[in-house]
């Protein structure tokens, strides 16, 4: 991914089977910048995705459609701006 001051940060609700919600989890929990916090056994996963070396949040989030046992994703919420780096920086100086 190329260098920016921008961060994107987004969360989405990947729907799956019920009974194949771990399998999903999985799945996603081993792309760089995802992060599942719940839903599981219910088959609604809650995930947040940011930008990492695998590519922006918007560009990852798109290929969750294609992952075997997802059955969609719907964005929920997103935030892109400088000042996440920013306060890194500072913490930093």
């Amino acid at each position: 991914m190329e260098n920016s001051n921008t961060m994107n940060l987004c969360s989405c609700i990947v729907h799956t089977r019920p009974e194949r919600g771990a399998e999903v989890e999985e799945r996603l929990n081993n792309i760089p910048g995802v992060e599942v916090h719940g839903g599981v056994d219910e088959g609604k996963l809650i995930v947040t995705v940011e930008d990492s070396e695998a590519g922006s949040a918007g560009d990852v989030m798109m290929n969750f459609s294609s992952l075997e046992g997802v059955v969609s994703a719907t964005l929920i919420y997103h935030y892109g701006g400088d000042d996440l780096n920013e306060e890194v920086v500072r913490e930093f100086n």
